[in-house]
């Protein structure tokens, strides 16, 4: 099973990009779906997510609640990255059970190019979402979408 999922709510306040923290809100909403999801979420056996401050809170949550211990930081998840990139990071973590926490728009990029073999426009995806797939490798149309965890 892959994961994909968008960091939960963040606040602006912050000098960066890069710096933007989750919200108390963000925290709770990301704290709910692991416990509604508990069983699904329990057999990630990795977590990758963007290096920015927020996709790392998210994960991090997540790590903790499913007791994995060291997350990946792979910076071709940022919001800038093209799909192109994103895929060959995919391809060089890959594993059975992946859990991904990256940023609107690559997301819903990520989703068009994994279900539909269309990388040219991107759908909305809420914070704190996350999208579960039967996919054997990151390839374009591979994804069969699963389910969507939201909060």
């Amino acid at each position: 099973m892959f994961y994909l999922m968008r960091h939960a709510e963040a606040s602006w306040a912050a000098n960066t990009d890069q710096d933007r923290q989750l919200t108390e809100r963000g925290r709770q909403d990301v704290l709910q779906l692991v416990l509604r999801h508990q069983c699904d979420l329990q057999t990630i056996q990795k977590i990758v997510c963007s290096p920015y401050l927020r996709t790392r809170q998210t994960a991090q949550i997540i790590a903790a609640s499913i007791g994995i211990e060291k997350l990946v930081f792979e910076g071709r998840l940022t919001p800038e990255n093209s799909v192109k990139s994103a895929v060959t990071a995919l391809e060089e973590h890959w594993c059975e059970h992946l859990l991904v926490v990256t940023h609107q728009p690559l997301i819903g990029c990520l989703i068009n190019y994994l279900e539909h073999a269309d990388n040219s426009s991107c759908q909305p995806v809420s914070p704190a979402s996350i999208y579960s797939y039967a996919m054997e490798w990151p390839g374009p149309g591979c994804g069969l979408r699963e389910s969507l965890f939201a909060v």
